[in-house]
């Protein structure tokens, strides 16, 4: 739990590229969650490269990627939930003032199963606040 915890820290952390650069154990850690996805999903990384830039294809497989990030940042529940009051209680500082209210307004939209619901509330990040949308 506590390496979930240090991961979901590490890349609600690399949210602020903008303003923070990465340590070199920060990239490696984004690199590693992002592989371990990939190899679990068999997603192309035209299209998590592509989603990077808002551009969030249809793909099956880009949706069960999404779902991967949060699974393996612990932050889905039981009940197949983003535990929202979980990853705001981790946020850096500086998102404090924005990321909050995008995180519980967003909750955990609905779709077809885990996949479809993640990559759905991906969505909603991304159209709400870009700042707060963020695939490694």
């Amino acid at each position: 739990m506590l390496i979930k915890m240090l991961k979901v820290l590490l890349l609600l952390g690399s949210l602020l590229l903008s303003v923070l650069a990465l340590t070199e154990e920060q990239i490696a850690l984004m690199n590693s969650l992002h592989s371990e996805c990939v190899s679990k999903t068999g997603v192309a990384e035209d299209l998590v490269t592509n989603a990077k830039t808002g551009n969030l294809a249809d793909d099956p497989k880009l949706k069960c990627y999404s779902a991967c990030i949060f699974d393996e940042l612990g932050v889905i529940d039981d009940n197949e939930k983003i535990d929202v009051d979980g990853v705001v209680a981790i946020l850096p500082e500086e998102m404090q003032e924005f990321a909050p209210a995008v995180l519980k307004k967003c909750g955990t939209q609905s779709g077809a199963d885990l996949c479809d619901s993640i990559f759905n509330t991906f969505k909603c990040y991304y159209e709400t606040d870009k700042r707060v949308f963020f695939l490694p």
